[in-house]
């Protein structure tokens, strides 16, 4: 006999998967927006892409388990649901957040290369730095994902 897998998780694992995904994407959102209340610099920015892209990822996966609607709503006390629309619009929210740094994200004159380092004359790098101003926007559009988080 073989050791079984599975690239379709079980309901239980999948709505556990949801709910900590689901409170850690709005504890790092919560995060992100005290750390807008001052300068970032690109790597924050690269890392707030990253986090992003692998929610909508893990999101995606689970939100596609058969039964995934019913079941959380016979799990969970008084939640009506559907656990589907709901992470859509977590999902809608969070690649909002995800679009707005790769479209204001400082980029060449052919919009191909990010300008995300100073590079010194000794040959160290300084990483660039976005004001609380610069970043207006995505602190808007964290609000929002935040708000589809209960």
């Amino acid at each position: 006999m073989t050791l079984p897998s599975s690239t379709n998780p079980y309901l239980g694992q999948a709505l556990i998967q949801i709910l900590g995904q689901a409170g850690g994407v709005k504890q790092q959102a919560t995060d992100a927006l005290a750390q807008l209340a001052g300068p970032v610099d690109s790597v924050w920015s690269f890392n707030a892409a990253d986090i992003m892209r692998n929610t909508i990822s893990n999101f995606n996966r689970f939100s596609g388990v058969a039964g995934l609607n019913a079941y959380a709503t016979a799990q969970i006390p008084g939640y009506v649901g559907p656990m589907t629309a709901d992470i859509a619009a977590t999902v809608a929210a969070t690649q909002s957040c995800l679009d707005w740094i790769v479209a204001n994200f400082p980029k060449d004159t052919t919009a191909t290369y990010v300008l995300a380092y100073i590079l010194n004359a000794d040959g160290t790098r300084t990483s660039r730095s976005f004001t609380t101003v610069q970043t207006a926007g995505l602190q808007t559009r964290l609000q929002a994902l935040i708000a589809t988080i209960g």
